[in-house]
């Protein structure tokens, strides 16, 4: 288990630099624009199109990373005074709510990347790109995302069982009573 969920965090930390490239991208594109647009009285045809597709990339390639690496924002007003019964209760609520969003999410989307394909639907404009294109991303995001929320609770899990099953790592070991002590 750890192990696939090790490669899966080599997969999502490659869909991170994919999405920091398409972050320098779109910054080159969009001043290249601003130049010809203003200066030059010519824009560019394509970049509102490929920014839009863009955007959605940066976004939906970088939620997996930050999933697996749990550093998604989170709300912990409440939670850091729960006590441990209903700390576990509150993970297993956002493991499911975020499992299922994310599942059911990301098959909807598959569904519309087949329906736009099919159609070959394209944006519109000048420069046309097809629909399912953003679609597409937004089902390897959101599925990548729902395998990597799966793995990281199954993992996490795992942990809590192996280190509550396992003696305290550096506890002093029970001295008997009529024991000398070491200390002086």
């Amino acid at each position: 288990m750890t192990s696939a969920f090790a490669l899966l965090r080599r997969v999502t930390t490659a869909c991170r630099w994919v999405s920091a490239a398409v972050v320098l991208i779109l910054m080159l594109v969009t001043g290249f624009d601003v130049v010809m647009r203003y200066a030059l009285a010519r824009p560019l045809e394509w970049s509102i199109t490929v920014s839009m597709l863009g955007l959605i990339a940066i976004v939906i390639l970088a939620v997996p990373d930050l999933e697996a690496r749990d550093e998604h924002i989170g709300m912990d007003l409440f939670y850091r005074n729960f006590s441990a019964r209903r700390k576990a209760v509150a993970d297993w609520v956002t493991f499911l709510a975020t499992f299922s969003f994310c599942l059911v999410a990301g098959i909807a989307a598959a569904r519309t990347t087949v329906h736009f394909a099919d159609a070959n639907l394209l944006t519109a404009g000048t420069f046309n790109l097809p629909i399912w294109l953003g679609y597409a991303l937004l089902t390897v995001g959101l599925l990548l995302t729902a395998l990597t929320t799966l793995l990281r609770f199954l993992v996490r899990r795992m942990e809590q069982r192996s280190a509550a099953s396992a003696p305290a790592a550096g506890a002093p070991a029970a001295q008997s009573p009529a024991a000398p002590s070491q200390e002086a």
